[in-house]
């Protein structure tokens, strides 16, 4: 993404005041009301577990079955468990439990959202400390391209603020059955969660519960992020996706990359060091059901 569309997109959120749900907008792949209520059921295997650009050194590969209820009115109830697939784990790492209500118009998407996670004590996913998330969103249908923004709170010790903005297209083929949207994001916020996760679970410094393959793990120490509260950008990220539509069968790919920036300072028993951020891919492919 280069320099001037990043402003860009952050003008964007900041004047709108409002916010991007991945969530519930990108599922929808439209602006379009529902004419009936419906069932979805579907699984998901997701290659790692990254957020805002960052994710821990061990992988955190998730194969993850949900049920979700929608109702014409608007009103929605979702709930997915996750279970960790990497070598030596295998257990349900995550439970989430979340409801909404969102409302199409003929140019307008807006919702409102709010979830609650349940991980695993042994957990060294990035959000692990998070344990409730409140998300809303506005969109608007431009015609050459859709302009998502959104905002969120995040509870874990403390209160984590964030805004992001999404713009995407849908390309469709073999009489609509086929859909490809490329998008692109910009998520800024603070990171308090992220310090509870250094401290508590983190298999980069050892210091925590978190026992991903391949981690290090030193004596236990002290550690903290230095001004986790502080707002600002973190990250850039694009994904395409790719989905396949047979009757009430909707089978669907998603690579995504992700540029994380402004790394915190961290501060342990052996010194003060800033973090080494690196760009991040991974992947995402299920199947849905709908009835």
């Amino acid at each position: 993404m280069r320099p001037t569309l990043h402003v860009l997109l952050l003008f964007l959120f900041i004047a709108s005041r409002g916010v991007h749900a991945q969530s519930a907008v990108t599922d929808q792949g439209e602006i379009k009301a529902k004419d009936e209520s419906e069932w979805r059921a579907g699984i998901q295997y997701t290659s790692d577990y990254y957020y805002m650009g960052r994710a821990d050194s061990a992988t955190a590969p998730y194969l993850s079955p949900s049920i979700a209820y929608y109702h014409k009115s608007g009103l929605s109830l979702r709930s997915s468990l996750s279970y960790l697939t990497a070598a030596g784990e295998g257990r349900v790492d995550l439970f989430t439990l979340s409801a909404g209500y969102d409302y199409f118009g003929e140019k307008v998407a807006t919702g409102i959202s709010v979830a609650e996670y349940i991980f695993s004590d042994q957990s060294y996913a990035i959000q692990a400390e998070m344990s409730t998330y409140l998300n809303a969103y506005v969109g608007y249908d431009f015609s050459v391209f859709m302009l998502y923004a959104d905002a969120s709170l995040g509870f874990s010790e403390g209160t984590d603020v964030f805004v992001g903005a999404e713009i995407n297209r849908s390309f469709y083929a073999i009489k609509n059955k086929l859909r490809i949207t490329p998008a692109v994001y910009i998520n800024a916020g603070s990171q308090q969660y992220y310090n509870e996760y250094y401290t508590q679970r983190s298999t980069q410094t050892g210091s925590g519960k978190g026992k991903g393959k391949g981690a290090v793990q030193p004596s236990p120490q002290s550690v903290r992020l230095l001004e986790s509260d502080k707002f600002q950008v973190l990250d850039y990220e694009a994904d395409v996706q790719v989905s396949y539509s047979i009757g009430n069968i909707r089978i669907f790919v998603s690579p995504t990359w992700t540029f994380p920036i402004n790394p915190s300072t961290v501060v342990s028993d052996q010194g003060t060091y800033e973090e080494d951020l690196k760009n991040g891919f991974y992947w995402s492919s299920g199947i849905r059901f709908t009835f």
